[in-house]
């Protein structure tokens, strides 16, 4: 019973990510502003959320940031989530817990996990010994993910490889992503092998009067993300198709001084719309640094 249990948890938690079939509390698209884009974020991927989606976004990050955010949905999960990064560092904790589970005779069997991830980025042109004749990024991530679901736990470790590079045209910047994520020993609940390993390419464009656009194509979903930014605020929207659903997204993002407020929400055939509210902290600025 335990393990259908756990395989249903499986499930549940594989419907609210975007890589299907996923039990890992970072790929339950942590990142605010990643989901406003649907998930169209290997490209464009900076300061924390680089951790989550190509850690050789790392590589351009100038100052130190810290971020949290949290969701919740239909009384049964929460996910938590707080993240720093520094020049060519970066990582965080993400907590998630499901309720709501009960065994045959009615007793409470909730589920949990604990994650922490830690990585770096760094540009080609400050590594000699790199044959790439053009500017690129190269970053890594550690994972390790425990579980814990009534008296069983389990614990995975896995790494993020990641590149990006970018390049100027007439029209704006255009860039370039690739990211290679939970390419490692995973982690089994039961019977069942928790982490799949993903790949995802993405390409993005920023041009003028503060628009920027994105397309990725994974292993796990494919998504198309649009946004404007005019200072102080930022517009995002975007779909996705995963696993033979549509997913509809919307964001919104503002800044004061050194604080930042994003929402997202993203639609879900099943399971509704979930809501994600993040909070940011330009830490260099605030401390001086």
């Amino acid at each position: 019973m335990r393990t259908m249990l756990a395989l249903a948890t499986v499930l549940l938690i594989g419907a609210m990510a975007p890589a299907q079939g996923t039990l890992n509390p970072l790929d339950v698209g942590l990142g605010v502003r990643a989901m406003g884009l649907a998930g169209a974020y290997t490209a464009l991927a900076r300061g924390t959320e680089a951790v989550l989606y190509n850690p050789a976004g790392l590589a351009h990050q100038r100052g130190f940031r810290a971020d949290s955010s949290y969701t919740g949905g239909m009384g049964l999960y929460g996910v938590g989530w707080v993240a720093g990064a520094a020049p060519s560092l970066g990582g965080g904790l993400a907590y998630l817990s499901v309720g709501g589970i009960t065994d045959p005779e009615g007793a409470p069997l909730n589920y949990s996990q604990f994650a922490l991830v830690a990585g770096g980025g760094l540009r080609t042109q400050d590594v000699p010994f790199l044959p790439i004749p053009f500017d690129a990024a190269l970053g890594a991530n550690f994972k390790i993910n425990t579980a814990r679901m009534a008296d069983e736990s389990a614990i995975g470790v896995a790494l993020d490889l990641g590149f990006m590079t970018a390049f100027p045209t007439p029209l704006g910047e255009l860039s370039a992503g690739l990211a290679i994520r939970d390419l490692g020993l995973g982690m089994s609940v039961g019977d069942s092998r928790g982490w799949s390993t993903e790949l995802a390419v993405g390409v993005a464009a920023e041009l003028p009067l503060g628009l920027f656009s994105a397309l990725e194509l994974s292993s796990h979903y494919s998504a198309l993300g649009i946004g404007w930014q005019i200072d102080p605020l930022e517009v995002r929207m975007g779909v996705q198709l995963s696993g033979g659903t549509v997913r509809w997204a919307l964001g919104l993002g503002v800044g004061w001084q050194q604080f930042f407020l994003d929402y997202a929400l993203m639609t879900h055939p099943m399971l509704g719309t979930s809501h994600r509210l993040g909070f940011g902290v330009n830490l260099g600025a605030l401390l001086g640094l």
